[in-house]
């Protein structure tokens, strides 16, 4: 096969690749959060081709907690994949980022498609890729009223483990900070 057939073949089965095994009609998978991950061997990090960047170790000055680290991921098709590791190498939150993208930039369908599969993969609920658009639609609203807003002041989601530990989906346009989504323990 020629190298264009297969980059088209690779687009139009990464969408399939990308449906949570529940989505697919299998069993769902485990969500990160919670438990210890080797995140290059998920099946979403399969499917974007996530490389391993940095891993740097969380100081008392680290925002969230300061024991654990920060593994940063590289995809494919651009992303950048923070993922928070506490001791013992449980996750406790992540986020799916589009580093340099300029002000009032919307995702692709595409993007936003593996922005939800991410946040389903991470938190293990059903995201839907118009839950994002939707967000990113209200982050950009608000940031038309406030120059200096990051996203919209409701989360994609709230939830609490049944230790009461509370969780939040959240999404961000650029300009404020970089654009994306992410989810875990203690994102207000």
């Amino acid at each position: 096969m020629k190298v264009a057939s297969l980059t088209l073949l690779r687009a139009a089965l990464l969408p399939l690749l990308l449906l949570t095994s529940a989505q697919a009609g299998g069993a769902a998978e485990p969500a990160w959060i919670g438990r210890a991950v080797d995140v290059t061997a998920t099946p979403l990090c399969r499917a974007l081709r996530c490389t391993l960047q940095t891993v740097r170790e969380n100081t008392p000055d680290t925002l969230g907690g300061h024991d654990g680290q920060q593994r940063t991921y590289r995809t494919a098709s651009g992303w950048r994949l923070e993922v928070d590791v506490r001791p013992g190498g449980r996750v406790s939150g992540a986020r799916l980022l589009r580093p340099g993208a300029p002000r009032g930039t919307r995702l692709t369908d595409a993007q936003t498609r593996e922005a939800a599969a991410f946040l389903s993969a991470l938190t293990g609920r059903d995201f839907r890729p118009q839950a994002v658009r939707d967000c990113l639609t209200a982050g950009l609203a608000a940031q038309a009223r406030d120059f200096d807003a990051y996203g919209p002041a409701d989360p994609l989601s709230r939830w609490s483990t049944p230790a009461g530990w509370p969780f939040r989906a959240r999404c961000g346009v650029a300009g404020a900070g970089a654009l994306g989504v992410w989810a875990g323990w203690r994102q207000g």
